[in-house]
């Protein structure tokens, strides 16, 4: 049996660049991690993208070359990514390709405060009162509403400042378009959930984890807001850690 740790792809969610995420790679990576980040293609890119087109592009960037050279991979999810996270899966989950006598494959999911929903539900969908609430929207082009209160808010004022500074536009298709594939079925999968959340109360968190039936997703908590990997980056590379180290069949 191989001993290579399993490469840790990082995805962030809505308006947010790949470096929320640094903190947390340094952190994986002292620990022998390979590691990837990667911003999402509706995330300051084309405004007619969907959910199908941000599961390509992650599969075309990153996923299927790392598939590809038998590496065992897991995905952590942040937010919005929890769709396209889950749906670009289909096809190369680790006993997919044992099936077939191939090595590799996405070995587990990590779901952070991320949206965790059934086949043919949308992001839009789920959320109670609709996208208007929480975002500005003119025409395919949104931005969140009071970020500092939603996302930030276990943040300093000046680290909240310059995060609020780096958020860039996120294309609403992404939002509207549905999930076709549930991978958690097939995947050992965990939900990392916020206890200070200001976007995703805890108990719409807590809702999304047990969707898919009891037991099916492990949870986990974290004292942290809405975007943990930069209040308590070791908090979720300790997760992390920990959920790709479990044995795996």
């Amino acid at each position: 049996m191989s001993t290579e740790k399993p490469t840790i792809l990082l995805l962030p969610g809505a308006w947010h660049k790949a470096d929320i995420y640094d903190a947390v790679a340094d952190i994986l990576r002292t620990q022998g991690y390979p590691v990837v980040t990667m911003k999402l293609l509706s995330t300051g890119g084309p405004l007619s993208t969907t959910v199908a087109d941000d599961a390509e592009h992650i599969r075309q960037v990153y996923l299927n070359d790392l598939v590809a050279k038998g590496k065992e991979v897991v995905v952590v999810m942040h937010s919005y990514a929890g769709i396209p996270g889950t749906e670009c899966v289909k096809g190369i989950a680790r006993k997919d390709l044992a099936a077939l006598g191939k090595q590799g494959g996405v070995v587990a999911l990590i779901y952070i405060s991320a949206f965790l929903i059934a086949a043919g539900q949308s992001a839009e969908a789920t959320v109670p009162h609709g996208l208007e609430p929480a975002m500005t929207i003119d025409g395919d082009m949104t931005y969140p509403k009071t970020p500092r209160e939603r996302f930030y808010n276990d943040l300093d004022d000046e680290t909240a400042a310059k995060q609020i500074a780096e958020l860039v536009h996120h294309a609403k298709p992404s939002f509207c378009t549905p999930l076709t594939y549930e991978a958690y079925r097939d995947v050992p999968s965990h939900y990392l959930i916020c206890m200070q959340d200001g976007c995703f109360p805890v108990f719409l968190q807590r809702i999304m984890a047990a969707m898919p039936g009891e037991g099916l997703i492990r949870t986990h908590e974290c004292d942290a807001g809405h975007v943990p990997m930069l209040s308590a980056p070791q908090a979720v590379a300790d997760a992390i850690h920990a959920i790709a180290t479990e044995p795996r069949g």
